[in-house]
């Protein structure tokens, strides 16, 4: 017989996210529970799968999680068509991908028999490999000048494999984080906090580089306005840079109305 409801870990565990997602998503009013139980837990039902989904597929698409939000909300969001878009979305990567591993088999195949390796093979799979990364491409080189991306590569060397990938999953848990409180209050302790955190995290790597920070301002403003992310590039969206941006006007608040008090 088919389960209701669902408890939040075992919605989690069948939906393969941790609890501390549903959690941000409950907050974020992307994914609410249908109920909360006595006790307070979320409570989740059947078609919560539905809501779950959808979020799941628009990441994968490239979307954001404020974009999937208000996509969602829309009053004339059809599941029916928008399913449809999705299918043939997966159904192009997954395209792209079968054409990539048939070349990489077919690769394989002849050099375990020690045969002639077929080079356009190995430049087609380069191809269909390399389609994700020419977004990217295609930022980089609207913004930033070959001497821009000879400084990134001199930022670079500064780091170890693991140095730079911890240095990215502190990123990644900063933003999580600040997408967790958007609400607070810029001048309170949590938003100050934020705010230095971010300040100090962005110097580690660009302290010393103050043209190029400026530059990934304007990039990622530019972006935003225009709505063009490049193939959702963009790690984070305008309300976060809003926030911190508020944030740092509430701490510099005081310095600016000093004079003013001083001459009282």
């Amino acid at each position: 017989m088919s389960r209701t409801t669902y408890k939040v870990k075992e919605f989690a565990q069948l939906t393969h996210v941790t609890v501390r997602t549903l959690h941000h998503y409950d907050r974020i009013g992307l994914l609410r529970p249908r109920r909360r139980a006595r006790n307070g837990y979320r409570v989740y039902a059947e078609r919560d799968f539905l809501r779950m989904q959808q979020v799941v597929t628009l990441k994968f698409m490239g979307f954001r999680l404020e974009e999937i939000r208000r996509i969602l909300a829309r009053p004339r969001y059809a599941v029916s068509r928008a399913l449809a878009v999705q299918v043939e979305a997966v159904e192009r990567e997954i395209a792209r991908l079968t054409r990539a591993s048939r070349a990489l088999r077919e690769t394989a195949a002849d050099f375990a028999t020690g045969g002639r390796i077929d080079w356009t093979k190995l430049i087609r799979i380069m191809e269909e490999l390399k389609m994700n990364e020419q977004n990217k491409q295609e930022w980089t080189k609207k913004f930033f000048s070959e001497a821009d991306m000879k400084e990134f590569e001199e930022i670079g060397k500064g780091y170890s494999p693991e140095a730079m990938k911890a240095y990215q999953d502190k990123w990644t848990a900063l933003i999580e984080e600040v997408q967790a409180n958007l609400k607070a209050d810029p001048a309170g302790p949590v938003a100050q906090d934020l705010a230095r955190r971010w300040t100090e995290h962005l110097d580690a790597a660009y302290g010393g580089h103050p043209e190029l920070k400026q530059k990934i301002g304007q990039a990622y403003q530019h972006a935003w306005k225009t709505g063009n992310d490049f193939g959702g590039h963009m790690p984070f969206g305008p309300e976060i840079m809003e926030f911190i941006s508020k944030a740092k006007k509430a701490a510099d608040r005081p310095a600016c109305e000093s004079p003013a008090k001083s001459g009282r």
